[in-house]
């Protein structure tokens, strides 16, 4: 039986397609507020700036770890999950307000912690965390995005981190699926679309033409 309205959570690194797919996502299932993580991000950025508080918001993802020490996997890690401790509580609220509004939604982003699963398992909401497996293919979606979806921001800069983005991916890979949450390798972006607009359609009940 079709739920009256939707909520859909999708994750996952740059470049592996998140805003594509939400976007198709939305479409199909007639969902029409969509928000992003980067926008979330940049609306918390000045807030934090005039409170005075840890700078660790103001810097790319990528650039995270130098907080911590040396560049290694746990402190890629400690930067990533720092940024997301800011935005989660934004995100959750965000979350909250669509399931007490009954308000159809997708929320795009980045960031994934315990925390966030938790609230997406506790309040049955549909997730995806996309990925993509081979660094090459990653790498060429990152440097053609700028004709699609970021028309002002080359991908170089972002494929160039590859090796961050790929320890934050497979952090964020193990949490989605040890918490129950569907993981989708997208190496053929028209199958990957499809697969999880499927994925949200069978979830909530809706069917797909």
């Amino acid at each position: 039986m079709e739920k009256e309205y939707k909520i859909v959570f999708i994750s996952g690194v740059p470049g592996v397609g998140k805003t594509s797919i939400a976007g198709a996502v939305a479409k199909k299932l007639g969902i029409n507020i969509m928000l992003s993580g980067d926008y979330l991000r940049e609306f918390v950025r000045p807030i934090v700036s005039c409170n005075g508080t840890e700078k660790i918001l103001s810097v790319s993802v990528y650039e995270a770890w130098k907080e911590f020490g040396n560049k290694d996997k746990d402190t890629i890690i400690k930067g990533y999950l720092s940024q997301c401790d800011y935005l989660y509580a934004g995100m959750e609220a965000v979350l909250k307000r669509a399931i007490k509004n009954g308000e159809s939604l997708i929320l795009e982003s980045l960031y994934l912690n315990q925390s966030l699963a938790d609230i997406i398992k506790s309040n049955e909401i549909c997730a995806a965390y996309l990925y993509i497996n081979d660094l090459q293919t990653h790498a060429k979606r990152l440097n053609e995005r700028q004709f699609y979806t970021h028309l002002k921001s080359p991908g170089e800069r972002l494929s160039a981190q590859l090796d961050v983005y790929k320890v934050i991916m497979d952090y964020s890979v193990k949490l989605a699926r040890n918490n129950g949450l569907s993981v989708f390798d997208n190496a053929d972006f028209k199958k990957t679309e499809k697969a999880v607009v499927d994925f949200v359609g069978n979830f909530y009940g809706t069917e797909q033409e």
